[in-house]
């Protein structure tokens, strides 16, 4: 650290974290320091749970302005039964149709 000119408070403050969380810490080259975090402080992940959760799947653009995008929505399969009223519309594999229709205003109220 005396060779690059830093104090420990430079360094806390670089990290944006307390030191006690540090297990190794890297000065690299271009200034950029890189940190290994002892595992007591690092975050919970799903394989230290048990877990196996699926990865989420792109989401194509179905609909875009109102307007269907018929070739994106044979790619995923699927019918051009929507309404004309839909603002934004995605498909995903794992989470299926996300639909924002627009948004109602006093002209549009019946």
């Amino acid at each position: 650290m005396k060779k690059n000119h830093l104090d420990i408070e430079q360094v806390r403050t670089m990290l944006r974290n307390t030191l006690r969380k540090v297990r190794d810490l890297y000065l690299e080259p271009g200034g950029d320091i890189s940190v290994k975090l002892h595992t007591k402080a690092g975050s919970v992940t799903p394989d230290m749970l048990g877990l196996n959760p699926k990865d989420e799947a792109p989401s194509i653009l179905v609909i875009e302005d109102g307007q269907i995008k018929e070739e994106e929505l044979r790619t995923v399969k699927k019918s051009k039964e929507l309404t004309e009223d839909v603002l934004y519309g995605e498909w995903s594999e794992t989470d299926g149709f996300y639909i924002q229709p627009y948004p109602q205003t006093n002209s549009q109220i019946q």
